[in-house]
């Protein structure tokens, strides 16, 4: 028994089971061939605003958040205080969207007024252990360029019912 030879599997039987296994994916290539799969939906946060946030009388500001540095804190947070200073909003919740400029914003629901809005990142002071507010100001709406030299805030002013956008809080440079 020692010196019998192994069994091998005749020639035949090797191509009735190739032919066995291309019938097979051919059959599911013919039954799928007309299935269309759909991509799952992305999750999308919507910038317009809501009814409810109409019947309150609110407005909504947005924008594009940028810090100097490869990436963006996730625990920063966008402030809008009312120019007259009677209050803040804040928000620490970052949209992730191709329509923000770094891919990067935010969204603020706000009552009707005027507000200057200002990022900053919780327990980052600078030299002078004051927490340092990126504004959003001349400096940004002239492109950040070298040659603009003027860092005042810009007053947002926010109307019931209307978003306004654009609005991006990245003045890390005064």
């Amino acid at each position: 028994m020692e010196n019998m030879p192994a069994k091998k599997l005749p020639l035949t039987g090797i191509f009735v089971v190739f032919v066995v296994i291309a019938v097979f994916l051919s059959a599911i290539i013919f039954l799928l061939k007309d299935v269309k799969f759909k991509k799952a939906p992305q999750e999308q946060t919507s910038l317009e605003i809501t009814e409810i946030e109409k019947e309150r009388g609110d407005g909504v500001i947005t924008g594009s958040l940028g810090y100097p540095s490869e990436f963006i804190p996730e625990n920063m947070e966008v402030c809008a205080v009312e120019v007259q200073g009677q209050g803040a909003h804040c928000s620490n919740n970052h949209l992730k969207d191709k329509a923000f400029t770094y891919g990067v914003g935010y969204r603020l629901t706000l009552p009707a007024g005027e507000y200057y809005v200002y990022a900053y990142v919780p327990n980052q002071p600078d030299a002078t252990g004051q927490i340092y507010k990126a504004y959003y100001s001349e400096f940004v709406t002239c492109g950040m360029d070298v040659s603009c030299s003027n860092h005042e805030p810009v007053k947002v002013t926010v109307r019931q019912g209307e978003v306004t956008a654009n609005v991006d809080p990245q003045d890390w440079y005064k």
